[in-house]
């Protein structure tokens, strides 16, 4: 926990930047910004995030976001290098039905639920805890949920957190080393949204989304 608490306190800059970053997003993204988010989020799993983020941000330059047809869609997430790039480009389109645009209000609607994280489950295609955990971190809200990706795990493991990396993360199991993540963070004081991104530094040696 020592060695931490001096990792966060040496980065504690950029990762207070970062983060205020993603509150901003949050204040003052536009709904094409947000709905960019979301792709990035359901482009993620089992895909490196920087090409993930690369595919989004040619969605949006290639103003495919609103308008591009699944296989337009599934063209540049193919070419960015995104696994699963039909299922996923298919939840993007679906995604846009139910969210763009309007969609920092259909986002402020499901903030506004007891358990937000669960909602984003259900209402967003192609999402189960973990990516509706990023979205919410990316859009300013990090305390609410952990991003248990394998880099988190890994480090909960290696601080004594939980015993093991189960094999399966069921939504039961999701929750109790999402708990367990909440009273680490507070044990170390360190925010739980930063305690995410040290994690991920200390994995990677960057900091990114």
């Amino acid at each position: 926990m020592t060695n931490l608490r001096k990792t966060y306190t040496s980065i504690k800059p950029a990762v207070d930047e970062r983060l205020e970053a993603f509150s901003a997003l949050w204040k003052r993204g536009s709904d094409v910004e947000l709905f960019q988010e979301m792709c990035f989020c359901t482009c993620t799993p089992q895909t490196n995030a920087h090409r993930g983020w690369t595919a989004a941000c040619v969605l949006a330059e290639k103003n495919l976001l609103d308008r591009g047809s699944v296989q337009q869609v599934a063209a540049v997430l193919r070419a960015s290098g995104v696994r699963f790039h039909n299922h996923k480009a298919g939840y993007i389109v679906q995604n846009r039905k139910t969210f763009y645009p309007d969609t920092k209000t259909r986002i402020s609607e499901i903030l506004a639920d007891d358990d937000p994280q669960e909602i984003l489950c259900r209402r967003v295609s192609g999402w189960g805890m973990k990516e509706a955990a990023h979205f919410l971190r990316n859009i300013g809200f990090g305390d609410i949920a952990c991003i248990l990706d394998r880099h988190i795990l890994r480090q909960l493991e290696r601080y004594g957190v939980i015993p093991a990396i189960p094999k399966t993360l069921s939504k039961t199991v999701y929750r109790e080393i999402d708990g367990a993540m909440k009273t680490f963070a507070k044990d170390c004081n360190i925010p739980l949204a930063a305690l995410d991104l040290i994690f991920w530094y200390e994995e990677t040696g960057e900091l990114f989304k």
